[in-house]
């Protein structure tokens, strides 16, 4: 047994190595998933990630939120930040190529939620936040319009009642 003890220690620690190497692998994914940007360590060895929905819609609504927010404030600079990383969200789920249960999300985020981007993004630079308020009445609107025609009626969004980011400043 004692002859064997060196052989069980290396056999382990190729085992520690490999799993470290794996978490690693295991971590770039996940971060990958978060930011929506391939890792560079799965672009040369697994296809992309398939879009999950559910994740840049809570990213999108995230986003809305603070935009809502930073306008109620008078922060135009921060409210197309905002308008951009959203677009950007519904661009990673339009360009996904999602069909879930034969409806054709990717598409219908063409048509509602990237439309409703560049309609706002027109106005902020035409009229800034003049009309705020009434252009993110519209957005959440069209928001309700693809939830329906997506199926899922039951996904109702609002205009925020208060902003739910405390922990952020939102004036200019």
């Amino acid at each position: 047994m004692q002859k064997a003890a060196p052989y069980i220690a290396l056999a382990a620690l190729l085992a520690v190595a490999f799993l470290l190497k794996r978490v690693g692998e295991l971590e770039d994914r996940l971060q990958a998933l978060a930011t929506g940007r391939p890792a560079v360590a799965m672009a040369a060895t697994a296809s992309p990630a398939p879009v999950e929905v559910a994740q840049n819609m809570g990213r999108i609504q995230a986003y809305a939120n603070k935009m809502w927010s930073a306008g109620q404030a008078g922060n135009l600079p921060l409210v197309d930040f905002y308008r951009h990383e959203m677009k950007e969200e519904m661009e990673a789920v339009a360009n996904g190529g999602v069909v879930d249960d034969g409806v054709p999300v990717s598409e219908h985020m063409k048509t509602y939620g990237i439309r409703a981007m560049e309609a706002l993004k027109a106005d902020l630079k035409a009229n800034g936040l003049t009309d705020f308020n009434d252009q993110y009445a519209v957005l959440i609107s069209t928001c309700n319009s693809c939830h329906v025609t997506c199926g899922h009626p039951e996904l109702r969004m609002r205009v925020p009642s208060m902003g739910r980011y405390t922990d952020q400043e939102f004036a200019p």
